[in-house]
């Protein structure tokens, strides 16, 4: 897979994936008036990754494995995100630690 290229394979590239539906369809072109038009082109940096998911998760023997890149986005990551949520939620509360929470006025009586 190559970026904004179509994506073809075989020998000679006589194959390419095209949409079917809501999936993807092996084609060969030249028959029944394929053409390169119908193939699908690669775009690696689309935020939507139901296509990639779909390359990603092709199987032989009826699809080729995908090779290349199949996804490159500017996303933060799972820690990054991890790390700004923790921040946020940190950032509203009332008390920040243990001793803080001591010097309050609220108290409590357990029975």
């Amino acid at each position: 897979l190559e970026h904004g290229k179509p994506m073809l394979f075989g020998e000679n590239h006589e194959y390419g994936l095209a949409q079917e539906g809501f999936g993807l369809k092996v084609v060969k072109l030249g028959e029944n008036g394929i053409t390169e038009k119908d193939i699908l082109i690669h775009d690696a940096h689309c935020m939507d990754n139901t296509l990639q998911l779909k390359l990603a998760l092709m199987e032989g023997p009826d699809f080729p494995i995908a090779l290349g890149v199949i996804r490159d986005v500017d996303e933060p990551t799972y820690d990054e995100a991890v790390h700004a949520q923790i921040e946020e939620v940190s950032a509203k509360k009332k008390y920040h630690n243990f001793e803080e929470l001591l010097m309050t006025n609220d108290t409590w009586e357990v029975k």
